[in-house]
């Protein structure tokens, strides 16, 4: 089992981690003295599988990291390479293309997949609340979303995140600035906002001695569900044994990270130095409630909900992201979910 990642160096190159040694699948045999009364007796191979991550390794998906970590996968049949993701890497794209079997992504990704005919479906919802935000300089003077209008928003506009925020509170006077991941000009400017996560930049801010505050998307009524995993229909209609065996080892992943906060946090930064150990105690602590809050409390992390799919199908329909609804069925299933 490989546990393969790219860190950033600087703000854009890529290199390739291995944090864990390889471990191998067994073999035992039966020893005799004739050669004839040799008996090979062979366990079964594991499910060789590789997942594409939403983004550079970080708490928000450290069960998957921790499952793999104390090698819940491996007990449960699967060797497990996880694929780091980053900028301009399209995880949509990979898992149709076959290059991997699973991959995270925003929900409203697949909507939009779906819309272009592209068969993923979503199997694992790793976080309920979206840290997804928008973050403003406290002395800035901002108290409502509206007062956004007349200033600078560093925002990735293609994100369907914005679309909907900026139809539905008419941010239509904002200056846009392309977001480039950089914090610089917005530290340099008071009076602009920048994109961000709740686990990341405010962290990030405070140890520059930037006073920040933020709206959570969420709380504006805007709220996907976060790092989903998904695969494409074939797949999941070919493999759902092992299926069933990624998803409660991801589950116990879980669990294993938050009972092992200081191991698992360490073999993060092994794989990305870019968070150090305490950025990664911090996010892991305000990630806890995004991962087993909400429909979790009830059914278990993982789980989602129609209600909640038709609201996010709906108000992409009606922001001009979509132009037709899309059966939630075709988007994703919970038949693969431990039974709570």
């Amino acid at each position: 089992m490989t546990l393969l990642g790219k860190t950033k160096v600087g703000t854009a190159a890529l290199a390739t981690v291995l944090l864990l040694s390889a471990c191998g699948t067994s073999t035992s045999t039966t020893s005799g003295t004739p050669a004839a009364s040799t008996a090979a007796t062979t366990t079964k191979a594991p499910d060789k599988i590789t997942q594409a991550m939403s983004w550079f390794a970080q708490p928000e998906m450290g069960g998957h990291y921790a499952a793999q970590l104390a090698k819940i996968y491996e007990k449960a049949g699967i060797d497990i390479t996880l694929q780091q993701g980053g900028p301009q890497v399209s995880n949509v794209q990979l898992v149709a293309g076959g290059k991997v079997q699973f991959a995270m992504a925003n929900a409203d990704e697949v909507v939009l997949a779906r819309k272009e005919g592209i068969p993923v479906k979503v199997i694992y919802a790793n976080l309920q609340t979206n840290p997804q935000n928008l973050i403003f300089h406290k002395d800035s003077g901002i108290k409502k979303i509206e007062d956004l209008n007349g200033r600078k928003v560093y925002t990735a506009v293609g994100f369907p995140f914005w679309q909907y925020i900026s139809y539905k509170y008419k941010l239509d006077k904002v200056q846009i600035q392309n977001y480039t991941g950089s914090l610089a000009g917005f530290t340099a400017d008071k009076d602009s906002i920048t994109q961000g996560f709740a686990t990341n930049e405010p962290y990030v801010l405070k140890k520059q001695g930037v006073n920040v505050d933020w709206f959570l998307n969420a709380d504006l009524g805007y709220n996907p569900y976060g790092n989903v995993v998904i695969a494409t229909d074939d797949f999941i209609k070919k493999n759902p044994d092992l299926i069933k065996r990624y998803i409660k080892a991801t589950s116990e992943g879980w669990d294993y990270y938050y009972a092992h906060g200081d191991e698992v946090n360490n073999a993060l930064n092994g794989v990305n130095k870019d968070y150090d150990v305490d950025h990664l105690k911090d996010a892991q602590a305000v990630a806890k409630d995004f991962i087993f809050g909400g429909d979790a409390k009830a059914h278990g992390v993982g789980y989602m909900s129609d209600e909640r799919w038709k609201t996010l199908v709906s108000q992409m329909k009606e922001a001009g992201m979509i132009k037709e609804d899309i059966p939630v069925k075709d988007l994703y299933t919970n038949e693969f979910l431990p039974l709570k």
